[in-house]
């Protein structure tokens, strides 16, 4: 699920309400897993993302023209993640893991869908529109957030965890603070983890015995 910190400014748009909503999102990609000793490893890669909100705000201009929208923001991203875990246990066992660190993204486009709502001197009208997001007029292209992980590998190398990203930046056109919020569950798998610690132990035994 994806959402935002959506804080509309009193200025220079007057508005009158403002709130978010999550929508269902998700991210596909692939990592690097760097070992730096026996429990802590070091993971990168580069995932596509789906970020976004559902909107609702109203706001005036003066006192002969109002508006209400209602909007849906899909907003894809290229992340990169940079990430330290610690892996309990040992390699060739179940392990748990818990890790902390930062997600740079950048805008690969989108669709901001709209419902306006206005009455401009007393004449009402109703639009729909939906509009490709652009870096730089509907947001800002690059951002940063915090990543917080935690879940189960497997000794094959398959993985499940838990996952949440806040982001740190405000990525808003400047009417308003936009920051964008990702939690889900993820699964994966690391190749080269398949080691049997067992087998290994087994064979030196054998060699040991000869």
């Amino acid at each position: 699920m994806a959402s935002m910190r959506f804080a509309p400014l009193l200025s220079p748009i007057h508005y009158t309400a403002g709130n978010a909503s999550p929508i269902f999102s998700g991210k596909v990609g692939f990592l690097a897993d760097v070992p730096m000793n026996k429990h802590i490893y070091f993971q990168s890669g580069l995932y596509f993302s789906r970020k976004g909100a559902v909107r609702s705000f109203s706001y005036y201009a003066n006192d002969s023209f109002n508006e209400s929208v209602n909007q849906t923001l899909n907003i894809n991203y290229f992340d990169v993640p940079l990430t330290v875990m610690y892996k309990s246990g040992m390699l060739g066992k179940g392990r748990f893991t818990a890790g902390i660190g930062a997600v740079l993204s950048y805008i690969a486009g989108g669709k901001n869908k709209l419902h306006d709502h206005q009455v401009f001197n007393d004449t009402l009208s109703d639009t729909n529109d939906t509009y490709n997001i652009s870096v730089g007029n509907t947001l800002k292209g690059f951002d940063i957030g915090v990543n917080l992980t935690a879940g189960y590998e497997l000794p094959t190398g398959l993985f499940f965890r838990t996952y949440y990203v806040a982001g740190t930046k405000d990525i808003g056109p400047g009417t308003e603070i936009d920051k964008n919020r990702m939690w889900g569950i993820s699964a994966g798998y690391i190749f080269g983890k398949g080691r049997n610690i067992n087998k290994e132990a087994d064979d030196l035994i054998d060699k040991t015995t000869e």
